[in-house]
């Protein structure tokens, strides 16, 4: 068995990250021959032409998946060159979709219950929902303290003008936020501003690979809010619970907006919270701040709820699972 990747960014890029390049360093390690293709594509598109497109083919790959790529003027061109080979590509949604390229790959798998209703349902057999599995490699764990006092920390790609739903810091109270530089901003969101609204002070900390598991189990307690009217929007609707899995697996609490993937993952009070208003961000943040031990107790009980169903290994099984379905439905269309 032969796989190749054709993802969207390096390992920086969350996305293709963890449905790429862990998925690729799985198969490795199940002794799987296994290939990032190649990782320029960033903003969905295909950057190959026909040429480089035939001199892949012919390398013989019995799957490729694409990662996020869904536009490009070669697109149909390598779905039909690849059915000439008899090589199943499979798309990878992760955020938005293209429905109308999605359903020529021969495999689907989406991150969210959302992503997957996108799809027609004549199409809906070959589409498989795979959750993010949690990117903590290290399988480290968040070292408690008997304090009475609290560090928050946000990780996003997204910046807003003011920090959502927290109208202020309680007493013994910081915030740390991970974001993404100042030049992205200006390039993607360019009527965003970095939380210069924001009526408190915070440590604001550019998104860094190698440090940003350190500067996490740094804090007691993530948070992932969002203004009211962003819920509804298509755009935030469709992610998946990859932030939230990331902080349940390093054993920290977490308090969430109620984003409709969070909400199965979140047991009200036991292993995180959900807040539905200001009043209520600010309550629980006070309450895990003044009780240390149910503080431990919450953010063991979250890493206990998640260790095991969406672990790398886990995630990393079912794509393996559908990898060889996928194989395994050109050879019984080609038999005679």
């Amino acid at each position: 068995m032969k796989i190749g990747w054709i993802l969207s960014g390096n390992k920086n890029i969350a996305g293709a990250r963890i449905q790429g390049w862990n998925m690729h360093e799985y198969l490795l390690q199940k002794g799987i021959q296994s290939e990032i293709i190649s990782f320029n594509h960033y903003n969905y598109d295909l950057k190959f032409t026909k040429n480089e497109i035939n001199e892949i083919l012919e390398r013989n790959f019995d799957v490729i998946l694409l990662q996020k790529i869904q536009t490009g003027e070669n697109f149909n061109y390598l779905i039909k060159q690849a059915h000439k080979k008899s090589t199943k590509i499979i798309f990878i949604g992760i955020d938005r979709i293209n429905v109308d390229f999605a359903v020529m790959c021969d495999t689907i798998i989406v991150v969210s219950k959302y992503l997957k209703k996108l799809i027609p349902e004549a199409h809906q057999k070959k589409t498989f929902k795979v959750f993010d599995s949690y990117d903590n490699p290290d399988n480290k764990c968040k070292k408690h303290s008997n304090k009475k006092k609290l560090s928050l920390v946000f990780v996003s790609n997204n910046v807003f003008s003011k920090f959502p739903q927290i109208p202020f810091l309680p007493k013994n109270v910081s915030l740390t936020i991970i974001g993404p530089p100042e030049e992205r901003v200006k390039k993607f969101t360019p009527n965003e501003k970095m939380f210069t609204e924001t009526p408190y002070n915070f440590k604001y900390l550019v998104w860094n690979l190698d440090e940003v598991q350190k500067e996490i189990l740094k804090c007691d307690v993530g948070v992932i809010p969002y203004p009211d009217e962003l819920l509804k929007k298509d755009y935030i609707i469709r992610k998946s619970s990859n932030r939230l899995l990331m902080f349940m697996s390093y054993e920290l609490p977490t308090i969430v907006s109620p984003h409709p993937e969070y909400k199965p993952l979140i047991k009200q009070g036991k292993n995180g919270f959900i807040a539905n208003n200001p009043s209520e961000w600010i309550g629980y943040i006070e309450f895990l701040r003044d009780n240390p031990d149910k503080r431990k107790e919450i953010g063991q009980k979250a890493r206990l709820s998640v260790i095991d169903k969406y672990s790398l290994k886990r995630q990393g099984e079912l794509y393996l699972k559908i990898i060889k379905k996928s194989i395994n439905d050109v050879k019984k269309s080609q038999a005679p």
